[in-house]
């Protein structure tokens, strides 16, 4: 291969070196490349003087990877000029190569780049023949900072796992609806964290906020209250009916548990769980047929025969399904209503489970019923888009096992999300 060839592949410039006709060394992993600095280039860095001379040699190895698998090193016989006129010695900059580095440049925008996708710092690391923690480093240099970006029109707010430096075991999301993007991360959905965090905003920007979208936190209320004084606080209707889906499966969970003689019900019932939760439209079309039974159940049948031999669950089970077919282009004075009537059934039925998710809905009836009615501009607004996102940020969290340090898994959340659409 061509001298020039080579060193342009590999993002040096080859003005910096004598043209020597040398093959490429085949190495287990790579290939070695040994090139020679040129001794024409004498301009001391101290003085500006030419006058100089011949010191030394060096020998450095620079990283020069650009796909997987295969290590490329540059091998360098640096030259090392000692000044005639301040007696400083140096060794004249190669460009493509930053000063006392062993990566080249080019490799190291390759390392960037990377960065940007959903991979662990130790793939990024093995990609290019590095240790994590250098490509950490080179992450933490080269990313110093990533501004939030803008309160939108529809804020939606959310938390996700995360147990770093401080006591909580939860940071907080914050997503616009429109664009579908993160706008930023805040270290702990704790209340001083968040009252701190939009303390910094100013306020004509979060007057620009016109919808809140949340679950049924009590710090999120909190803050809209105080800091989204124009906003619209819209409870999302998968927290009101994931709330109630949880109780009936308690229920559920709980018969099974004190089945004595268990059948091929109890069996079926602990197996297909999710069916209990489901609309009762989403039941599959198939028939199920217990082993050493010799005759089949169409699986609706079968879900009703068992949610019918309990009472509690019964009562569980036909409340979901209200929830579910609730039409959703009603005014918010019947949106009102509906929920008033809802946490009434749930708070009279005598079942702990149901009365406690019939209270909740009650404190949040107001937010609730703004979730279900239709708005001015006929739509609505969910946190759909929020737990989409979530997905990926924890499958951000789940591929690099675990971050510690809250600022570099921000950035990296923040960087994936301004490149990539997550």
């Amino acid at each position: 291969m061509n001298f020039n060839t080579i060193l342009y592949r590999l993002g040096i410039d080859p003005s910096n070196f004598i043209n020597e006709d040398r093959e490429p060394i085949k190495t287990d992993d790579g290939f070695v490349y040994e090139i020679r600095q040129k001794t024409d280039i004498r301009i001391c860095p101290k003085c500006g003087s030419t006058n100089a001379y011949v010191n030394d040699h060096d020998i450095v190895e620079v990283n020069c990877s650009e796909i997987d698998q295969i290590k490329d090193t540059l091998r360098i016989i640096k030259t090392r000029f000692k000044c005639r006129d301040c007696g400083v010695t140096y060794t004249p900059p190669i460009n493509g190569i930053a000063i006392k580095s062993q990566i080249s440049n080019q490799t190291k925008q390759l390392i960037i780049g990377d960065f940007t996708k959903v991979m662990p710092f130790s793939s990024i690391a093995n990609r290019y023949n590095l240790t994590s923690q250098r490509v950490i480093q080179l992450f933490d240099n080269n990313i110093p900072y990533i501004p939030r970006g803008k309160m939108p029109n529809v804020l939606c707010i959310d938390e996700i796992g995360f147990n770093g430096d401080n006591d909580s075991s939860y940071c907080c999301v914050l997503y616009d609806h429109n664009k579908r993007e993160v706008i930023d991360i805040i270290e702990s959905r704790q209340l001083p964290y968040l009252r701190e965090y939009f303390d910094s905003i100013p306020e004509n920007e979060r007057n620009n906020v016109k919808y809140f979208v949340s679950d049924m936190y009590d710090g999120y209320r909190n803050i809209c209250k105080n800091y989204f004084k124009y906003a619209l606080h819209i409870v999302d209707l998968f927290h009101v009916i994931q709330l109630l889906t949880r109780a009936v499966n308690k229920i559920r969970y709980n018969h099974i548990k004190n089945i004595d003689n268990p059948t091929f019900v109890s069996a079926f019932m602990k197996q297909n769980w999710k069916l209990f939760l489901c609309r009762s439209e989403d039941i599959p079309d198939k028939w199920y047929t217990p082993k050493g039974y010799g005759y089949s159940i169409h699986y609706t049948d079968i879900v009703f025969d068992c949610i019918k031999k309990y009472d509690d669950l019964l009562t569980a089970y036909n409340i979901l399904q209200d929830l579910y077919y609730y039409n959703r282009n009603d005014t918010f004075i019947e949106s009102l209503a509906f929920i008033d009537n809802i946490a009434d059934r749930l708070k009279i039925s005598g079942i702990d489970l149901l009365s406690s998710v019939g209270k909740s809905y009650e404190k949040w009836r107001i937010e609730i019923a703004d979730g279900l009615a239709r708005n001015q501009t006929g739509k609505h607004y969910s946190n759909g888009i929020a737990e989409s996102i979530n997905n990926n940020l924890k499958t951000i969290i789940k591929v690099s096992y675990g971050y510690h340090n809250f600022e570099r898994f921000r950035k990296r959340c923040m960087l994936i999300s301004r490149y990539k659409k997550i």
